[in-house]
C-alpha cells in the first residue's frame, strides 16, 4: 500500500526516484511555498514570484510534527517497501533552523521502522561553511550536493544565488563537508552548461572537490520557464565519459 499522505504536508510517498528507489520525501521547509537562496531557472517548484522571505519567519515544520507523520507513514507500508528518506522540500533544505533535530527524528523513525533503507539529503551547499549545518548532514548517509557550473557566468545566469557567491566559494564551503556525492543538471537553451568551454571548467571543479561519484541528468519535468530545454541522453553519456576519462571519478547519468 502506498502513503496516504498529502503533497502539501511535510512527509510525502514513496516516490518512485530514478535515483533513490522507493523514496520518502521530507520537507523541512513551510508548506505551499519555496523556500530558497538559489532561484535556478529550471526549478519546478517555482511559480512566477521570487521564494518565501525568510526574514518573514515563515512557518516551518519542527522535528516533532516530521516525526509523527514519519510514524503515521510507517502504518501504511511495508518497511520492505521503501529504500530511502530524502530530504529536500520545495527549496533548500539547510534553511531550516531545525535542521539538525529533524535529522535526528527521521534517523530515528528510519532505523526503527526501515532499517535498511538510506537517508539522503539534497543541498546546494552554499550554507556547508556553517558548523551547524555541516553538523547536520554528518548524520545522514548520503550527501548530494548540487554544482551546476564552473564558471561565474554561468552558476550566475543558471542558479542565480546571492550576489556575492562565486563558484570558487561555493566550492569551498562544499569541501568543508566529509564524503559527498555531486549532482548536476544540464540543459539547452539560451543558457547551455553543455558547451565544451562550460564542460571544461565544470570538470576542472570536479577535480578538485574529488567527490565520491557525480550524478548528471537533465530536465524530468517542464520547469516553470519553458525556455530550458532537455538534453539528449547522448550528450549526457558523452559528458559522462569525459568527466571520468579526465578525473578518474565514477560518473553515473539519470
Amino acid at each position: 500500500m502506498r502513503a496516504n499522505i498529502q503533497a502539501h504536508d511535510a512527509v510525502r510517498g514513496p516516490v518512485n526516484s530514478r535515483r533513490f528507489g522507493r523514496s520518502l520525501l521530507v520537507n523541512p521547509l513551510p508548506a505551499n511555498s519555496r523556500l530558497c537562496n538559489f532561484d535556478c531557472v529550471y526549478c519546478e517548484c517555482a511559480r512566477g514570484s521570487w521564494p518565501v522571505d525568510f526574514h518573514l519567519q515563515p512557518d516551518l515544520p519542527d522535528s516533532e510534527s516530521i516525526y509523527d507523520a514519519l510514524v503515521a507513514a510507517a502504518a501504511t507500508f511495508r518497511a520492505d517497501e521503501l529504500d530511502s528518506v530524502t530530504i529536500s522540500g520545495s527549496g533548500e533544505p539547510t534553511l531550516s533552523p531545525h535542521l539538525e533535530e529533524i535529522v535526528e527524528a527521521v534517523n530515528a523513525v528510519r532505523d526503527y521502522e526501515w532499517p535498511q533503507a538510506r537517508t539522503v539529503v539534497l543541498t546546494n551547499g552554499s550554507l556547508c561553511h556553517k558548523p551547524r549545518v555541516r553538523a547536520a548532514l554528518a548524520n545522514v548517509d548520503e550527501r548530494i550536493v548540487k554544482l551546476d557550473a564552473g564558471t561565474n557566468w554561468m552558476f550566475d545566469q543558471l542558479n542565480r544565488p546571492p550576489k556575492k557567491l562565486s563558484v570558487g566559494e561555493l566550492c569551498r564551503r562544499i569541501s568543508m563537508m566529509g564524503e559527498f556525492v555531486i549532482q548536476s543538471m544540464f540543459v539547452h537553451g539560451p543558457l547551455d552548461n553543455t558547451q565544451r568551454s562550460e564542460v571544461e571548467a565544470w570538470t576542472s571543479r570536479i577535480a578538485e572537490l574529488k567527490p565520491m561519484s557525480v550524478q548528471i541528468y537533465s530536465l524530468d519535468q517542464p520547469p516553470y520557464k519553458t525556455w530550458v530545454r532537455r538534453v539528449p541522453r547522448e550528450k549526457l553519456d558523452a559528458i559522462r565519459e569525459q568527466v571520468q576519462y579526465m578525473t578518474g571519478i565514477p560518473v553515473h547519468v539519470f
